[in-house]
């Protein structure tokens, strides 16, 4: 189905660029039709992970950790782009199950540096795994060609969103 919706996206797409707006209106109304339950659908199902005892909220704040491999509580909320206060709620969480130490940063005792224990990486490696076959269910519907497409329009769109946070975050 998924490969039938991108064939005919990408075919409304080329279509576009050489017909009048009427046409540009059909594909937008498309867009709004398909696109979103898809997205949400897909979040979904990658953030199904109530057998690893996490929300997907919590796979995201535990991927960033990971990334940062030491963090404190304005820096994720930055990256995630929710309140300090949402951050610290999560962490606590997180800290009650095990899978995040908290410390008092010592340069700087008003801050708490954050980081993810043995469990925490253990599960983070168990959710990336279960997003990872997701994805690939995903990715086993398209050709090689459809592929190389979808990741350059998400890449684009994902250009935008970064533009699009970088003016809003500048004002």
């Amino acid at each position: 189905m998924l490969n039938g919706i991108i064939y005919l996206f990408n075919q409304k797409i080329l279509e576009a660029r050489f017909s009048d707006l009427t046409n540009q209106e059909v594909i937008l109304d498309q867009l709004e039709e398909w696109l979103v339950p898809v997205i949400r659908g897909l979040i979904s199902e990658l953030y199904e992970l109530k057998d690893l005892g996490i929300t997907g909220s919590q796979f995201h704040l535990l991927n960033t950790i990971h990334k940062e491999k030491v963090s404190n509580v304005k820096r994720l909320a930055e990256e995630l782009d929710v309140k300090s206060s949402a951050i610290t709620v999560m962490l606590e969480r997180l800290v009650q199950s095990g899978l995040v130490s908290r410390v008092q940063d010592e340069s700087d005792r008003r801050s708490v540096l954050v980081t993810l224990t043995d469990a925490g990486e253990e599960v983070l490696v168990k959710a990336k795994n279960y997003s990872r076959d997701i994805l690939m269910n995903y990715a086993r519907l398209l050709d090689e060609d459809e592929q190389v497409i979808i990741q350059r329009v998400i890449k684009k769109f994902a250009d935008y969103q970064s533009v699009k946070k970088s003016h809003s975050s500048n004002n």
